[in-house]
C-alpha cells in the first residue's frame, strides 16, 4: 500500500520537476551562448 502510494506522490511531482529541470537547461544554455549572469539582491 506503502509503495503505490509514494509512487502516486512522484507522480503528481513530474510536470513540476520538468519545468524546474527546463528551466535550469535553459539558463545553462544561455550561460553557454555569452549571457551574463544576474546576481541576487539580498535585504540586509
Amino acid at each position: 500500500m506503502k509503495a503505490a502510494y509514494r509512487r502516486d506522490r512522484w507522480a503528481s511531482l513530474l510536470p513540476e520537476r520538468r519545468r524546474m529541470m527546463q528551466a535550469w537547461a535553459d539558463y545553462l544554455d544561455g550561460l553557454k551562448a555569452g549571457d551574463s549572469v544576474v546576481p541576487i539582491k539580498r535585504k540586509a
